[in-house]
C-alpha cells in the first residue's frame, strides 16, 4: 500500500504512517471536547447544502462509468476547493447499510482531478472487496467525503464515533472510521486488531476529526453481496 493512501474495510480507512512507539495502550494526549468542529470545514459546509453538492456527485458518477466507456467526465461546470483543500478526500460506494468500496487520499491538484481519480480506482482498487461490476453500480449509492485535521485525545471513550471521524494509530500505520462506521471506540479498536491492522500489544493513540459529506439519495435497490456492520 502506498503512503498516503486510504483504503475502506467494512469501517476501515488504513493510512501508512511513521512509526510510532510507547509502552501504554493509549498515549496521553492533550485532553479534547468529545465533539470537534474544524473551522477549516466551514467552506464545505456551505458546499455540502449548495447546488455545487450534486454537481461534483454527477460528475464523480460519470467519471466511474467513464471506466467503461471512453467518454470523459466534463468538469466545466464545477467548482474549485471552496478553501483550503480537506486533510483527505473519500469517495465510498454505499449498499443499504454496507461499504462496498472506499478509498481516499490526502488531496493534490484540483477539486475535479482529484475526485475523478478517486472515484475510478474506488471500483477496483480497494484490495478487501472484489472489484465494482459495472452491472451493480446503479444499485450503489455515492458518497464523497471531506475531512479535516486530527485532533488527539487523552480518553478515547470522550470521541462520539456517530458524529466524528475516529483514527487509531500504532506500530506505524492507522485506521480511520468516518462518522457513523463505528459503532463504538471499543468496537473500532476491535475491529482494528482482528484485521491486523493494529499490532497487538503496540501503544495506541486516538484521534477525532470533522468530516463534512455529501451523499446521493438512497438508491431503489440495495446491495446484498457486501459487508455488513455485524460484528463477528
Amino acid at each position: 500500500m502506498e503512503p498516503g493512501t486510504a483504503i475502506c474495510r467494512t469501517c476501515a480507512h488504513v493510512i501508512a504512517l511513521p512509526a510510532i512507539l510507547a509502552a501504554a495502550l493509549f498515549v496521553a494526549a492533550p485532553p479534547a471536547a468529545a465533539a470537534i468542529s474544524d473551522p477549516d470545514l466551514a467552506p464545505y459546509r456551505d458546499l455540502a447544502r449548495s447546488p455545487a453538492a450534486a454537481r461534483i456527485l454527477a460528475f464523480a458518477r460519470a467519471a466511474m462509468e467513464s471506466h467503461w466507456i471512453a467518454t470523459p467526465a466534463s468538469d466545466d461546470s464545477l467548482p474549485d476547493w471552496p478553501g483550503a483543500p480537506p486533510r483527505e478526500l473519500y469517495v465510498s460506494l454505499v449498499g443499504g447499510s454496507a461499504t462496498r468500496a472506499c478509498i481516499g487520499r490526502p488531496p493534490a491538484g484540483p477539486l475535479a482531478a482529484c475526485v475523478r481519480a478517486l472515484a475510478i480506482q474506488v471500483l477496483s482498487a480497494d484490495p478487501r472487496h472484489p472489484p465494482v461490476r459495472r452491472d451493480e453500480l446503479d444499485r450503489l449509492r455515492l458518497v464523497i467525503a471531506f475531512a479535516g485535521e486530527d485532533e488527539e485525545v487523552a480518553d478515547p471513550l470522550s470521541v462520539d464515533p456517530a458524529r466524528e471521524g475516529l483514527r487509531l494509530a500504532a506500530g506505524g500505520r492507522s485506521i480511520a472510521f468516518l462518522p457513523g462506521e463505528a459503532r463504538t471506540v471499543a468496537w473500532a479498536l476491535r475491529t482494528a486488531r482482528r484485521a491486523g491492522v493494529l499490532p497487538a500489544g503496540a501503544a495506541v493513540t486516538c484521534s477525532h476529526f470533522s468530516v463534512i459529506v455529501i451523499s446521493e439519495p438512497l438508491r431503489p435497490r440495495t446491495y446484498e453481496g457486501g459487508p455488513s456492520h455485524a460484528d463477528e
